[in-house]
Parts: structure tokens; C-alpha cells; sequence
């Protein structure tokens, strides 16, 4: 089902009569004269597409865009317009349209391609939507259930910790050991749904991190004293070799040691009984680095580029003589990575056991606190987009689409435009095609290298010649992606980029 709105009967009639000509069986294509009529025929039946166009009086297409985005999002639109303006088309496709045309181009495009290659963005982005949607569920559902469950144990273990402390009177032995058992059962328990709803707040950023100057050595030994029951059960050797002097980390104490314990817990309970446990802190270039190596059995090479994804642990059968749902290397990732660190495994494969270490930047004991804000909670920030390829400028709008209700995305279709947006109005991040008829990309950044330093951009190259990867970067280039690249790991790069800039 096709709709043509425009308030123009010659126009409507053209067009419709155009798509009716189309060799496409059950295509049903109806008019509207204006956006109300428009609106009125959607709340009646769905609509497959929609061509829209800008001039509607009283208001304009954008205003009926922006209603049917609300109310109809499974719904395509093509805004249309008598005569071209980059203005205009910039303002369509940040509300939602799926493409861009005059009427001049409109009467010469190929109709069945066009709608082909928009209803399958329009499905790429249904489905998309409810992804988010389902996700959006499933993280609700498990925060409900996790708030639910924290109430009834915290009654379990309250009522133990009483007994078990004689204020009920006296206990046996046996009872002693029960309600022990009970407690630290419980506790587990609780731990497993606190980093449930930890990690799901490190997503979402909906608790910021304060990182303050923490010495690094004192966390561990701090942490490494309150695993020392579960490292003398097991009867483990330890070695510890922390050094001397302060190790100053910025950092979210709290949060860093909810890592550190991770690793230590990690390495206790994979390691055998009467085996040796190591921790190390160490200096290097400029980072401090801290390892913990145990002698369990080690991690699979086909399983270690797994092991920092949410429940992983949770789906290998062979491995649940270990408890745990695989959750917390997930949220020590998450953690390390907003401190501006990194962390990682490394084993030799079954039997040989495994050393993780954690890497941060160290700083000084004075240095200024800082607040750090997950990706969904990005400051206002503005992409402008460099590509004269029309279908790759969709796809990367789209794949910033959910990034943040923060992002604005701007698009420039040459580098002559892209020079005068920057000065117009300087963007957070330049995403620069190389290859571009006029000026091409090489000599944009070459002239953005040339604004002075607080007026600089920082640039992401997107480029599918691997011989332009180190010119580019010479250039000026603060990032470089070769083509084909896929949406996470450009995401990614954008949303590093965009946290280090300062605009």
C-alpha cells in the first residue's frame, strides 16, 4: 500500500499514475491532498509507504513527517519537493525519512528500484526496532526479577545472621554449619543478582562513575584480605608481589575493586586445592598493570575471544563444575574500559591455567576528578557524515541511529559542503569519505589541518583501499576504518572518538 500526499492534483496524478504502471501485483497506490487527509487515511489502514511532500499548507511536510515517525514508525517516507534544497533534505532524514527527491528526479528515477531499495531499509529498520524493543524487555524483566529476589533474601540472610549469632538462643554444632552454609549460599546468590543489575546500569549509564585518585596497591591488598577465606579453604599458596610505593589510578574505587574481586574470585575458585595463586603489580610505560594467574584448567583458544560475552559461562555444559553465570568478566570489562583501561586473559590452552591482567593509565595523587558517562548518556554531540555515496550515507545513519538521544547527524554529499558545515557550525566528530569527485578527502584534511588547534576536528576515515591507511593518518586522520566494516566495531570507534573530543 502506497499513499501519495501533496496538495498539488497534477502532481498526485502523475505520480500515481506512474507507480500504478509499475509490473508489481497487489500494489495499491491511493492520494491525499493534504496532511491531515494524510494522517486520517493512516489511523485507517497501514501503509507500506509514503511520498510526501514538503509544501502541505498551512504547515509544511516536516510537521506531518515528524507525526507519522510518532505514531506510524513501521511506515516508510520519501519526502519529495519542487526544488532541491541540501537544507531541507538534511532536516527530512534526521526525522526519519527514508529518501530525498524533487520532483524532477522523482518523474526520471527508476520507481521499482526506488522502492525496493526502500522498503528494504524500512524492514532493515523495523527490525532493528524491535530488537531494541525485545532488548529493552528482557533487560526490564531480569531488573524486575532481580529486585524481587534481593528483598526475600535479605530476609533469609538477616534471620540466619540472628540465629546464627545466638540471639535466638543456642545452636549445636550441626545447626552452627547449616545456617553457615545457608548464609554463604545466599550471599553468592545476592552477589549474582547485584551484578545482574550492575552490568545492566554500566550499559544503560544510569549510575555515572566519579573517578577520583586511587592507589591501585591498596585496593588489591584490600581486596586480596577479604578473599583470604575462600584462598585458606582451598588451602592455595599465595604469592604476592604488590611492591612498595602508591600506585595511582584514576578511578571509581568501588567499582574497580568490584573488578579486582572479580578476578581474585575467578582465580580462587578455578584453581585446584593445594595450588599456587599469584598476584603482581607493575609498572609500564606510563600504565600500571595487574595480574592474577592461577593454576586451573585454563582457557580453550576456540573459547577465549567468548569469555568477555554477557552469560557465556552459562552455556558451556563441560564447564559447570564451575558456578556462576558468566557475568563477571562481562562487567569488569565494561568497568575497565570507562576508566580508560583494558583487560584481557591470556592461557596456553587446557591444563595450563590462566593469567588475567588489568591495565590502567596511572596519574598523579592531585589529579582533578572527573565524571564518566556510558554511551547512552553522551553530552550533546554532532557527527557530520562525509560520503557522496547516498546508500552509504543511509546505512551509517542508521547504524548511529540508536547510539544516543544526544547524537546529532549531520550529512555533507561533498567536501566543498563539509568545509562550510565545520565553519557553520563545528561538529564533535568529521566520518570522511577519501574518494569524492570536486575535493576529494585527502585535501579536506589537509585543510582542516591548517584551523588552529582549538578549532580542530577530530576525523574518522572510512576508506576501501588499504594502501590509503597510512596517508590518511599522515593527513591528519585521527582514526582510520577500511570497508567493509561492521556496525559494532564502527560504533565503537565513533563513540571513542566522540568521548575524546571536546566539543
Amino acid at each position: 500500500m502506497i499513499l501519495v500526499v501533496d496538495d498539488e492534483e497534477d502532481g498526485r496524478t502523475l505520480l500515481q499514475s506512474q507507480l500504478e504502471k509499475l509490473p508489481h501485483g497487489g500494489l495499491r497506490v491511493e492520494t491525499a491532498e493534504d496532511g491531515d487527509e494524510a494522517l486520517k487515511r493512516l489511523k485507517d489502514k497501514a501503509f507500506d509507504l509514503v511520498f510526501l511532500d514538503y509544501r502541505l499548507p498551512p504547515t509544511d511536510g516536516l510537521d506531518i513527517l515528524d507525526k507519522i515517525r510518532q505514531h506510524h514508525p513501521k511506515t516508510a517516507v520519501v519526502m519529495t519537493t519542487v526544488a532541491g534544497s541540501e537544507q531541507i533534505a538534511v532536516a527530512a532524514m534526521k526525522k526519519g525519512a527514508m529518501d530525498y527527491l524533487t520532483h524532477k528526479d522523482l518523474r526520471a528515477a527508476d520507481l521499482g528500484q526506488l522502492l525496493r531499495r526502500v522498503v528494504e531499509i524500512r524492514d532493515l529498520v523495523n527490525q532493528n526496532m524491535e530488537l531494541r524493543q525485545v532488548n529493552q524487555m528482557k533487560n526490564e524483566f531480569i531488573a524486575n526479577v532481580s529486585h524481587e529476589l534481593r528483598t526475600p533474601l535479605t530476609v533469609v540472610i538477616g534471620y540466619a545472621n540472628t540465629m546464627r549469632d545466638g540471639s535466638l538462643g543456642p545452636l549445636s554444632q550441626a545447626q552452627q554449619k547449616a545456617l553457615t552454609s545457608i548464609i554463604e549460599r545466599s550471599e553468592g546468590l545476592m552477589a549474582t543478582l547485584n551484578n545482574i543489575l550492575r552490568i545492566r546500569e554500566v550499559r544503560e549509564g544510569s549510575t555515572p562513575m566519579l573517578l577520583k585518585p586511587v592507589d591501585l596497591r591498596a585496593l588489591a591488598t584490600a581486596q586480596l584480605e577479604r578473599a583470604g577465606k575462600d584462598i585458606r579453604r582451598k588451602k592455595l599458596a599465595l604469592e604476592a608481589k604488590l611492591g612498595q610505593g602508591p600506585a595511582w589510578v584514576l578511578a571509581d574505587a568501588e567499582k574497580l575493586g568490584d573488578v579486582v574481586d572479580n578476578l581474585l574470585s575467578n582465580a580462587t575458585k578455578f584453581s585446584p586445592a593445594g595450588g599456587a595463586l599469584k598476584v603482581a603489580l607493575e609498572p609500564t610505560n606510563g600504565k600500571i598493570q595487574l595480574s592474577v594467574s592461577d593454576q586451573g584448567p585454563g582457557v580453550p583458544p576456540e573459547v577465549m575471544p567468548h569469555v568477555f560475552e554477557r552469560f557465556f559461562a552459562a552455556n558451556q555444559g563441560p564447564t559447570r563444575e564451575y558456578p556462576g553465570l558468566g557475568l563477571g568478566l562481562p562487567l569488569s570489562k565494561e568497568i575497565v574500559e570507562h576508566h580508560s583501561g583494558r583487560i584481557w586473559l591470556e592461557s596456553q590452552g587446557a591444563g595450563t591455567g590462566t593469567t588475567a591482567r588489568l591495565e590502567l593509565p596511572v596519574c598523579s595523587p592531585n589529579a582533578p576528578s572527573s565524571v564518566v558517562e556510558s554511551a547512552g548518556e553522551l553530552s550533546k554531540k554532532r557527527v557530520l557524515i562525509v560520503e557522496d555515496n547516498p546508500d552509504l550515507v543511509e546505512v551509517l545513519m542508521l547504524f548511529l541511529a540508536g547510539v544516543s538521544r544526544n547524537l546529532e547527524v549531520l550529512t555533507a554529499h561533498s567536501g566543498f559542503e563539509a568545509l562550510e558545515k565545520i565553519k557553520d557550525a563545528p561538529p564533535s566528530l568529521v566520518i570522511l569519505d577519501l574518494m569524492m569527485p570536486g575535493m576529494d578527502g585527502y585535501e579536506v584534511l589537509s585543510r582542516l589541518r591548517r584551523l588552529p588547534d582549538a578549532e580542530r576536528v577530530p576525523v574518522l576515515v572510512l576508506t576501501g583501499y588499504s594502501d590509503a591507511v597510512e596517508r590518511a593518518r599522515e593527513a591528519g586522520a585521527h582514526d582510520v576504518m577500511l570497508k567493509p566494516f561492521e556496525k559494532n566495531a564502527f560504533v565503537k570507534k565513533v563513540l571513542q572518538l566522540l568521548q575524546a573530543s571536546p566539543t
